[in-house]
Formats: C-alpha cells, sequence, structure tokens
C-alpha cells in the first residue's frame, strides 16, 4: 500500500540469488493490501488478502453445583490459539482481583473463583470475537450447625475462663445467653469469632458467674454448667495479743489470703462488735484491722476475728490508771 516494510520480529526480508523474499512470521487481517518488490528498473506487485480463521467453541463451559467457601474453575477450549477472551457474570465483565484469576494456555481459557459465596451464583460467560459459550454457577450455602457444642466447666473465682464451641458456617452469626439474659461484651465479658470457632471469654470469675451458659446458632443452641469454686481462705497473718492503759486506744490486725466480699466478724468475749464512735473496723484489700477507742479495764478479753473458715484470737488487757 506504498509504505515501505523494514526488517522486523514478525517481519523478514533475504535474498537467495537472483530471487528476493519477504516473509510475514504470522499473518493477520491488518496485513492485508498491496505489496510490491521495487528493484530500480523493474518493479512487481500483488495482492494479499488474509482472512479470519473460523473460531468455534472446542470444549463449551460446563454448569456448577458447589457449597460456599470451595473454588469455582470454568474452563473453554476454542478452535485457535492466541486469540484474546472475556469472561462476564450476570452481564457485566469480570476483571481479575485477589480471588478471582483469568489465564490462558494455547486454546484454552480459565476462569478461577476462590471461596465462592452463595451472591456469586450466576450467569458466567466466556466471549472471543464473535463467539460464546454460557454456564450457571449456584453456589450453595453452608448449612448452619453447631460442629462441636460446650463443655461443662469447673473454675476456681478469679481466674479466667474460656467457654468454646465450634459452628459449621464462619459467616453464621450467634447468641450468648446465661440462663435467659443475653451476654454482651464488657470489661469482663469477651466475645471472640476465629473462622468457624466462637468463644466467650470471663476474666476472673466470681461466685456470681456460677451457672448455666448456651448458645444460639440458627435453630440449634447448646449449653453447659460453669461451676465456680470459691477460693480456700486462710489465716496469713494471725492476731497478737495487745496490752494498754485506759483510756488508750488498742488496734489489733490481722490479713487472709484472699479479699472477701463480706465484711468480717469482729467479737470481743464473743460479743459481735459494730461500727461506732469507739469501735473502728477496715477492710484494706487482704488486711483486716480493728480500732477499740476509750478502753476500760472491763474491756479486757479475747478479741476474735472470723471470716468463713478463717479465724484467729488475741488477748486484749487493759490496764486502769492507778
Amino acid at each position: 500500500d506504498g509504505v515501505e516494510i523494514k526488517p522486523s520480529k514478525d517481519v523478514r526480508i533475504y535474498a537467495m540469488g537472483r530471487k528476493r523474499f519477504l516473509q510475514i512470521m504470522k499473518c493477520n487481517t491488518a496485513d492485508s493490501g498491496m505489496y510490491t518488490c521495487d528493484a530500480g528498473d523493474a518493479a512487481t506487485s500483488c495482492t494479499v488478502e488474509v482472512y479470519e480463521r473460523e473460531l468455534l467453541v472446542v470444549q463449551d463451559l460446563e454448569d456448577l453445583d458447589i457449597q460456599e467457601d470451595q473454588n469455582a474453575i470454568f474452563v473453554c477450549e476454542i478452535s485457535v490459539e492466541d486469540v484474546p477472551g472475556e469472561w462476564y457474570k450476570d452481564g457485566e465483565r469480570i476483571q481479575p482481583t485477589s480471588t478471582i484469576k483469568i489465564r490462558q494456555e494455547g486454546t484454552k481459557h480459565f476462569l478461577l473463583m476462590c471461596n465462592v459465596r452463595p451472591e456469586d451464583s450466576g450467569e458466567i460467560k466466556f466471549v472471543a470475537r464473535n463467539t460464546e459459550s454460557v454456564a450457571y454457577l449456584e453456589v450453595e450455602e453452608l448449612p448452619v450447625n453447631i460442629v462441636k457444642p460446650l463443655q461443662d466447666t469447673t473454675a476456681l473465682e478469679k481466674s479466667r475462663v474460656i467457654l468454646d464451641c465450634t459452628v459449621s458456617n464462619p459467616r453464621c452469626s450467634i447468641r450468648w445467653y446465661k440462663g435467659s439474659n443475653v451476654i454482651l461484651p464488657s470489661e469482663r465479658f469477651e466475645i471472640c469469632s476465629e473462622g468457624c470457632y466462637r468463644k466467650l471469654i470471663l476474666q476472673q470469675v466470681a461466685l456470681e458467674d456460677d451457672g448455666t451458659y448456651s448458645v444460639q446458632v440458627g435453630d440449634y443452641t447448646c449449653s453447659a454448667k460453669l461451676t465456680v469454686e470459691a477460693l480456700s481462705l486462710v489465716m496469713v497473718r494471725e492476731l497478737k495479743d495487745v496490752e494498754v492503759s485506759a483510756p488508750d486506744q488498742a488496734c489489733f490486725e490481722c490479713e487472709v489470703s484472699v479479699p472477701v466480699l463480706r465484711s468480717p466478724l469482729w467479737s470481743l468475749n464473743g460479743e459481735p462488735l459494730q461500727p461506732s464512735s469507739c469501735i473502728h473496723l477496715e477492710k484494706m484489700g487482704t488486711v483486716h484491722r480493728l480500732t477499740l477507742r476509750q478502753t476500760t479495764p472491763d474491756m479486757s478479753g479475747v478479741v476474735e476475728f472470723a471470716s468463713g473458715k478463717a479465724k484467729s484470737q488475741a488477748q486484749l488487757r487493759v490496764v486502769g490508771n492507778p
């Protein structure tokens, strides 16, 4: 067509004796036209007409019916190599992503969809030139149920407890209960999901956390009993005998192994002591203190501290002024 041709990777120009050669390596329709060999005083021309090969589908797409989270693979084979193709889902062109792979090997074209979900169901179509192949993808939702139920658990108070179960579908929502009350995340309750694994974490369980816990997944429910055992309470530091001169104050102090919620019982000669202007009771963690003000000789006797099974006694001696 009057445009000089230069040698390139697709075009070879060479001579053999008096013969001159132009070789087009892989012709396409754009190579159609008038070709002229100009040797100065002599020239010759010819017309080249390049036709597209008839493109046929050798292997059609096949319908696919799989469960969610599986991989969907579609294969279409056409009759001609190196012909580009495009993939469509429900009429929308499919673009490669981290979960969608598109590749071509000669006459075969592949579409890979990883970890499909129910919403990926639809019509899949491959198009190359004026040829196409259609199939349908049906993704079944995984059944929702409890694969591994909760287990009964026993724990000491103040410890960390994990109640766990395994569900069939990593995307299913669940609800935790204690008795009939819904458990919501808080400082003491942590709710976690890791794939199909679900767990309820109780930070520093208390005696009142004892009870039945359940988890609901769709129409399925499972329950387990959490038993919280009290920590054994023992005396760490006993009361010591005290001698004072009336009316000086007398102070008794002891320490137990763990903090207690209920107030301990202090008594003098078997009579319970209640806070007043002359009787001061203190609790500082595991340390308990009794302070008796305005003492008199008739207060002499046995001072006792009691908290559960932990008990301690000491003698109070109040000396009168001469």
